[in-house]
């Protein structure tokens, strides 16, 4: 087990559920994630698994993840925990050959389940490999409070929501110039939400759940915490824009267009349409 837990990967892991916590985006057990482990990291942790458990059926067959092993965080566990419990918090999973069925290989000791959200975690998975299978390993969903709060204020509309966040800050169009997608309320760990996560993400690397939390994608944890530290960062800065009365002044449409020439960015194009009047987001 000792193993496993001196992988590189798995410490980092644990630091960003540390930084993450500390951040108040995982009130008791909310948040999950997901990490692609490279064919090199599952081979260095071998020596670690213990004796395979039963495979268990996923809801949809994922051929492309066949052979697969994924770090997750359990169902019902505390990101306050990890770092004092990993092996309870975090597991290792094997998809089968074919995608159909996966078996816990590592960790989820005491009982523990693999996250309620896998389908979505999976099936998110499966799409970023395919577009590029060296990018995008990790899977991560949090609850940040602003990005939330911004759900009950802003329309539930890509465009309008990029727009919002990329105003909080000039260097939000470098960070997430192709935007952030949005889906309204659905059930939590639903095939539906599932389903409606994934047809944003085929164009994001970010999505945010209405009135839940957000969904984003990252290379490696630095990345993934990053993308979604500077959503919320960005987000609190829209809430204490509206707390003072609102927009007097913004970015302008020619200002994101000379950043984008400046920069070489293929900026959405909905958010960047977007007229003056309408980006102010006045209440």
């Amino acid at each position: 087990m000792m193993e496993v837990l001196h992988e590189p990967f798995v410490r980092d892991c644990i630091h960003m559920a540390e930084e993450a916590n500390q951040r108040g985006w995982h009130e008791r057990n909310g948040g999950n994630l997901s990490y692609r482990l490279t064919a090199a990291e599952a081979a260095a942790c071998r020596a670690g698994f213990g004796t395979k458990r039963n495979w268990l059926p996923l809801t949809m067959p994922l051929p492309v993840l066949g052979g697969d092993f994924f770090l997750l965080t359990g169902s019902g566990k505390y990101m306050s925990k990890v770092a004092a419990a990993p092996e309870e918090c975090l597991g290792i999973i094997e998809l089968a050959a074919d995608g159909g069925s996966y078996a816990v290989r590592w960790g989820l000791e005491k009982g523990g389940n693999v996250t309620s959200e896998l389908p979505t975690h999976l099936r998110t998975q499966a799409l970023k490999k395919r577009r590029d299978a060296s990018r995008n390993r990790i899977v991560y969903h949090a609850h940040p409070a602003n990005l939330i709060a911004l759900t009950f204020v802003v329309p539930i509309d890509d465009a309008a929501i990029t727009r919002e966040l990329w105003e909080a800050d000039i260097e939000n169009p470098l960070v997430f110039p192709e935007g952030i997608g949005i889906v309204p309320w659905m059930v939590p760990g639903s095939e539906a939400v599932a389903t409606a996560t994934l047809a944003k993400m085929e164009r994001y690397r970010a999505v945010i759940w209405a009135h839940h939390g957000t969904f984003v994608c990252g290379d490696d944890f630095d990345d993934a915490f990053g993308l979604m530290d500077s959503l919320e960062k960005a987000a609190s800065i829209c809430v204490k824009i509206r707390a003072m009365g609102g927009k007097r002044q913004a970015m302008t449409n020619q200002n994101l267009s000379d950043l984008a020439a400046a920069f070489g960015l293929l900026l959405h194009e909905g958010a960047l349409r977007l007229g003056e009047e309408t980006s102010k987001g006045k209440t």
